[in-house]
């Protein structure tokens, strides 16, 4: 279980010097409650970039990878894969000079000499998740009546599934095809 301090970063040495960066290469834990149906995140995370200093704030500029288990959408054999992303955030402390509709955005700020890379992470990870992940591309499923993994054997069921909004066709006879009319 993680805690809310184990994705907290001291940046103090990068505040107000515009210009200034720092290296960095992290293995942290999985945010608790990362809201990934199907999809487990395993330890660690691993974010390899820089953090500069502008003069809006902290820019950090890197990848993420983590290695998630899965299962296949198609057969729900279990899958292992490596997850990757690009990430450029702008981390802003507070100021005095940002207009009222002028918003930090959450997860975003600089607190006490500190960002929060909980939000980043979840922020990169999530959309980079496969969405309909497959153990081969030519997986063939399981079968919707008997449900054998088709892959491993074949079923003897028959393929009865019709769509009813096609039966007004099935007694269509067409001419063959190039017939003069």
């Amino acid at each position: 279980m993680t805690t809310d301090d184990d994705f907290l970063l001291t940046v103090t040495d990068l505040l107000d010097r515009p210009g200034a960066s720092r290296r960095v290469d992290l293995a942290m834990g999985v945010p608790d409650g990362l809201g990934l149906t199907l999809v487990e995140v395993s330890d660690p995370l691993r974010l390899a970039g820089v953090i500069e200093s502008v003069v809006d704030g902290l820019l950090v500029r890197g990848r993420i990878e983590a290695t998630v288990r899965l299962s296949c959408a198609r057969c729900l054999t279990d899958i292992e894969d490596a997850v990757r992303a690009d990430v450029v955030e702008l981390f802003v402390g507070p100021r005095g000079d940002l207009a009222p509709d002028d918003e930090v955005e959450a997860g975003y700020e600089i607190r006490e000499g500190t960002i929060d890379l909980d939000t980043l992470l979840r922020d990169a990870l999530v959309p980079a998740a496969p969405y309909r992940p497959l153990c081969r591309p030519d997986c063939r499923g399981l079968c919707p009546d008997c449900g054998v993994d088709r892959n491993l054997v074949d079923c003897m069921c028959e393929d009865q599934h019709h769509d009813s909004r096609w039966a007004a066709l099935k007694g269509l006879r067409l001419p063959p095809h190039g017939a003069d009319s």
